[in-house]
């Protein structure tokens, strides 16, 4: 029961922090959803996505692999991706924030 009562206290202050920070949220999610490659990342892993299956749509927008790397490693940064895994097990997910 204790457990129950942080994760609602946890989740009050979340949406306090998202209330106050709206604009900020807000002009984040339009800078990044400006570029298509962050956008299509974001999108393709609204769960647990195969980084490969990332890596093949951003490489049909016209970006190369290191893009790719570049740009999941830059949202993962910012706190927009989670990332599990490692080498061929390695897999996205949006984490929501925008």
């Amino acid at each position: 029961m204790a457990e129950d009562e942080l994760v609602r206290r946890l989740d009050t202050v979340i949406g306090i922090l998202r209330i106050a920070h709206e604009d900020a949220i807000a002009r984040v999610r339009d800078e990044v959803r400006k570029d298509k490659a962050y956008a299509t990342i974001l999108d393709l892993a609204t769960d647990w996505t195969p980084a490969g299956k990332l890596r093949t749509a951003v490489v049909k927008l016209g970006q190369s692999p290191r893009t790719f790397g570049n740009k999941t490693a830059e949202l993962v940064d910012r706190g927009l991706l989670e990332r599990r895994g490692a080498g061929p097990t390695v897999a996205y997910r949006a984490t929501g924030l925008i």
